[in-house]
């Protein structure tokens, strides 16, 4: 059987963009964290580009195409940077020189003159929306904001427009389009609900955009709004999330992602005729929409993101005028072998008060009936979704004889606007007793042994993961908490500045809920932990401070409790770098056999 490190080294490739002459830039781990490649269609031999010894976040080119922008952090504390790599050239540009603020990256208008973007430098509680001179490096503060997120969404191209969302809560992004030229800004529908918007895209005019938005509705659609009229007029809606959009350089073809249930369905409209065009399907699994996709510059090429459960993330194209599909850099797992890892099983249980919940079962191909040791994922967020795509630990703990179970519990995205609200404050400990459903579920469908059973996740996972083993202390075999709150109270207290509001949102306010704060964090009942816990958190963790991990494990050695405890000094919200991952996740793979096998 594959040693775990094999399946840490498998390589990931995403958030591909194309550039003016043809070839394609993107972020792959290959060198041991994400790091800026490129490969030409002609010889799809990919070449580094940059050398940092931190991640690089967030790519995308500049107005022209022929240069690249892109942010990174240091040692995970989030302050990303924006910097600027011409073509031709090796050293990148720093377009911020502020380490201490956050700069969040818009765009740059068609001829690179000017770099728009959102940054905390003014207040570290808010988010003005600023532009940039990149010839001479004056920086303009566009609109003055004293509302914590606004979050650059694209821009124009003719640079004279920035979309940006006011991210109130998940479900509370109201989008504006922001004239930056007058310094004025306007709600894309005023007077509208609490609603989502999300992808945008582009006429290549200028003249109006294509947008994902679940205004007045359950779902996400495709809705256009016109800028001369400001009209949001809906195109496209399905009894699923529209999650995606993009729009070809000629205007012609509209791409759209539908999550169906977690899986990606890709739609091609002609947005001459409004219907849609019959294209090759990738496989069945996860089109990564979170790395965005692109349309070549020239003819009509989308380049997208793709995984499954075999399959790590790869870059591929869809080439509309040969009629064709194909993987550009799809990563091979070498020295796994296939059978054993999993496609996972979709399937569902109906929770307490009948809620149908979604999960993914991943089990290796040929496994033995009956029950065995079984590990709980649960999904971070909390607004968030499990989907079928490749997590090097589940398919190691898979090839070891583990189920692993990956639910999307009630408070999930991807299911309604009402699915999405059942855990909000004073609700929050029913997405708990799902999970408890959920493994007397396993248990009665002979998946789970009854008494080797964990579970595990990362930050509001991670919190999951605690609550779990407080208020359900008997199901648990063992536990891995990884940067989750253990106080929701000091939490909130503690995180960044500019994400309280945000947050509270969600598990309520220090000002008005504080008695529900303290009811449902596991702090206050750290005394009922039994089962054994790991505990991981990055030192530099901006939304989840370390504290969160401090408290919990003083508490328990206080009590003589055993807990093992892993601290990275160089990370923050999760591992980025591959020598802490190598270091970490060997010894949660055998911690969960040390108690489970």
């Amino acid at each position: 059987m594959a040693d775990i490190e094999k399946y840490y080294r498998v390589v990931e490739n995403r958030g591909g963009v194309w550039m003016a002459d043809g070839s394609i830039a993107y972020l792959s781990d290959q060198s041991g964290t994400s790091q800026i490649w490129t490969l030409s269609l002609e010889d799809r031999e990919p070449r580094q580009l940059t050398f940092y010894g931190e991640r690089i976040w967030r790519l995308a080119p500049t107005g022209d195409r022929k240069g690249l922008l892109f942010a990174s952090d240091l040692g995970g504390n989030e302050q990303e940077q924006i910097y600027l790599l011409r073509q031709g050239e090796s050293e990148a540009l720093d377009l911020s020189g502020d380490g201490t603020s956050r700069f969040y990256l818009g765009g740059t208008d068609s001829a690179c003159q000017w770099l728009y973007y959102a940054c905390n430098q003014r207040s570290k509680a808010s988010f003005d929306i600023c532009r940039k001179n990149i010839g001479t490096g004056e920086a303009q503060i566009v609109l003055e904001n004293h509302d914590n997120y606004n979050l650059p969404a694209s821009v124009s191209p003719d640079g004279r427009y920035m979309l940006y969302n006011k991210l109130k809560g998940m479900s509370d992004n109201r989008m504006y389009l922001a004239d930056m030229e007058q310094g004025t800004s306007r709600d894309l529908k005023p007077g509208g609900s609490n609603a989502q918007y999300e992808s945008t895209a582009w006429r290549s005019d200028s003249k109006g955009f294509y947008v994902t938005t679940d205004e007045d509705s359950e779902f996400l659609y495709v809705a256009y709004y016109d800028v001369a009229s400001g009209s949001l007029t809906k195109v496209y809606e399905t009894d699923w999330d529209v999650s995606a959009v993009a729009l070809s350089s000629d205007d012609r073809y509209l791409a759209m992602v539908v999550n169906a249930d977690g899986y990606g369905e890709l739609k091609i409209m002609d947005v001459t005729t409004g219907g849609f065009v019959c294209v090759p399907r990738p496989p069945q699994g996860f089109i990564y929409t979170y790395a965005g996709m692109d349309w070549s510059p020239e003819g009509h090429k989308l380049l997208f993101s793709f995984s499954s459960g075999r399959r790590p993330v790869g870059l591929w194209v869809l080439d509309m005028d040969s009629d064709s599909l194909y993987a550009l850099a799809e990563d091979r797992c070498e020295g796994i072998a296939q059978e054993e890892m999993a496609e996972p099983e979709l399937r569902q249980f109906r929770s307490y008060d009948g809620l149908r919940v979604p999960y993914w079962l991943y089990r290796a191909p040929g496994a033995a009936a009956g029950p065995g040791p079984v590990v709980l994922d649960i999904h971070g967020g909390p607004e968030g979704q499990e989907f079928p795509m490749f997590t090097p630990l589940t398919q190691y703990l898979v090839s070891q004889g583990f189920h692993v179970v990956a639910p999307n519990i009630r408070g999930s995205v991807g299911y309604g606007k009402t699915y999405h609200h059942l855990d909000d404050v004073e609700k929050r400990l029913d997405s708990v007793h799902d999970v408890a459903c959920l493994v007397e579920h396993l248990v009665a469908e002979g998946i789970a042994d009854p008494k080797r059973v964990a579970v595990m996740g990362a930050s509001y996972g991670g919190y999951m993961t605690l609550a779990c083993i407080t208020n359900y202390p008997d199901l648990w075999a063992a536990a891995v908490d990884t940067v989750g709150m253990s106080n929701l109270e000091t939490f909130l207290e503690n995180t960044a500045e500019y994400r309280r509001a945000h947050r509270e949102s969600e598990y309520g306010t220090l000002a008005h809920d504080r008695e529900t704060l303290r009811r449902v964090s596991p702090i206050h009942k750290v005394d009922r932990i039994t089962a054994p816990l790991m505990v991981i958190h990055g030192a530099n963790d901006p939304r989840v401070p370390v504290s969160e991990a401090e408290q919990i494990v003083a508490s328990l050695r206080s009590r003589d409790v055993p807990v093992k405890y892993l601290r990275y000094e160089d990370e923050g919200h999760g591992l980025s770098k591959l020598k802490n991952k190598l270091d970490c996740y060997p010894q949660v793979a055998a911690f969960l056999k040390e108690h489970l096998m």
